[in-house]
């Protein structure tokens, strides 16, 4: 008879968790101040650009677990990356500092250990602190390790079943290492976990994910759906070990991908909007009432905003800014301007180039050592995709943002930039299969 109490117990929790409805805005910031240092998931799914994905509007449903997060959780519309090459992103997303402070732009450059990461800062607050990724370019060797208590890289590479061989290891070993990690975590204390996702930047995905056409455009939804795919085994795995009801989970990605816009394929050959524009979700361990934020934001904010959910403090050389008040309604509704940075060319097609948006209009402009000198400007609210340059015909509005940009190069220095890095030769020896490093 106890058994049977306990079973009904334990299915009225259930109904009531299923049933719990939506939390109104207004109500979130005292639900959020109650978690009490959640568990804290951070998935990077690498090279994932924000509007071909279900909850951003993309017409075919490329993505229907995000799409479900999205509905009870919190969508940012607007969120930039500060780069699109992964070292350079990567290293503002976890340091929360812009690339001109952490000042990472060649292939052999990697963080110091002066540099204070969100994974330190998660530690020192009690937070045991795991990462599982697959990129090399945030090999160890390069200091992406700092604070994690794990810091994972799956054996292995593709799998028989799919098209063809991956170069990184794909979305199931990172499932199976986090999956390892999970069962290991000793449930005394909150945890931080971060996976990093590369089939959409592989366009990889096993051949049951259709795909609508034998194209590039083809192979990359087909990724986008096998990562959501994944991402649901995830959230499944926190859910069977008890986990998900003290877990906040944060979707993001390093960058985005051009399919022809502004002249370009592929990332690494500038920062405009296509590359940089990547999504921003959470999801809490309560329903929302599907909230969508407006305000563009910014992937150096992410780290702030974790270190804010979990009741710690935000180390001073962090440049981003928490984005929870903007959850709440009780932040300014001003879009936050956004820099991006890509440093030294990795292909023969790429700019080295800089770039601000301030939500209705982005400048860029080539810099040394680029031999072009180019400069661009577009008007987001006509050309969200920036593929028509405004500079000789906007030339007030290009000086201003000139200016700002400059004003921004002024600014500090971390000092975080390790150079010289030795690169790992199996690491090496994949990045050059990707085009990388010549």
């Amino acid at each position: 008879m106890a058994g049977a109490r306990g079973i009904l117990a334990l299915l009225l929790v259930a109904l009531g968790v299923a049933c719990e409805r939506p939390l109104p805005r207004e109500q979130l910031a005292e639900r959020i101040a109650a978690l009490e240092r959640p568990n804290l998931v951070l998935l990077v799914v690498d090279t994932l650009r924000a509007d071909w994905l279900t909850p951003y509007g993309y017409p075919v449903d490329t993505s229907p677990q995000l799409a479900r997060w999205a509905e009870s959780g919190v969508v940012f519309e607007r969120n930039r990356s500060q780069s699109s090459w992964t070292k350079m992103s990567m290293a503002s997303l976890l340091t929360s500092l812009w690339p001109r402070s952490h000042g990472i732009r060649e292939a052999d450059d990697g963080l110091a250990d002066a540099a204070v990461t969100l994974a330190e800062a998660l530690r020192d607050a009690g937070y045991a602190t795991y990462g599982v990724q697959t990129n090399g370019w945030l090999d160890q060797s390069f200091g992406f390790q700092q604070g994690f208590d794990r810091y994972l890289f799956p054996m292995g590479k593709g799998a028989a079943r799919l098209p063809r061989a991956m170069i990184w290891p794909h979305a199931e070993k990172v499932y199976q290492e986090a999956e390892r990690v999970i069962d290991a975590h000793d449930p005394e204390k909150p945890f931080f976990l971060y996976l990093h996702f590369m089939d959409v930047h592989e366009y990889a995905a096993p051949s049951h994910f259709e795909r609508r056409e034998r194209s590039a455009r083809g192979d990359y939804e087909a990724g986008i759906r096998w990562v959501d795919h994944v991402l649901g085994q995830v959230r499944e795995k926190l859910d069977d070990s008890g986990y998900l009801d003290t877990t906040v989970l944060v979707l993001t990605s390093d960058h985005g991908e051009a399919f022809g816009e502004n002249g370009r394929h592929g990332h690494a050959r500038n920062v405009l909007t296509p590359v940089v524009w990547v999504p921003l979700v959470f999801r809490f361990p309560f329903p929302v009432a599907a909230l969508r934020v407006a305000e563009q934001v910014r992937n150096v904010d992410i780290a702030p905003t974790l270190l804010e959910l979990a009741g710690a403090p935000v180390p001073d050389s962090f440049e981003g800014r928490s984005l929870l008040a903007l959850m709440t309604g009780e932040g300014d509704d001003v879009a936050r301007t956004s820099y991006a940075a890509l440093g030294r060319p990795l292909f023969q097609d790429a700019s080295v180039q800089l770039s601000l948006t301030d939500g209705d209009w982005t400048y860029a402009r080539n810099v040394e050592p680029d031999p072009d000198r180019s400069e661009f400007l577009f008007d987001r609210r006509v050309d969200p995709l920036e593929n028509v340059n405004l500079i000789e015909h906007e030339s007030e509005q290009a000086e201003q943002m000139r200016e700002r940009l400059d004003a921004y190069l002024a600014g500090g220095n971390a000092d975080v930039r390790e150079e010289g890095v030795r690169i790992d030769p199996g690491i090496a020896d994949r990045l050059r299969a990707m085009g990388y490093l010549q």
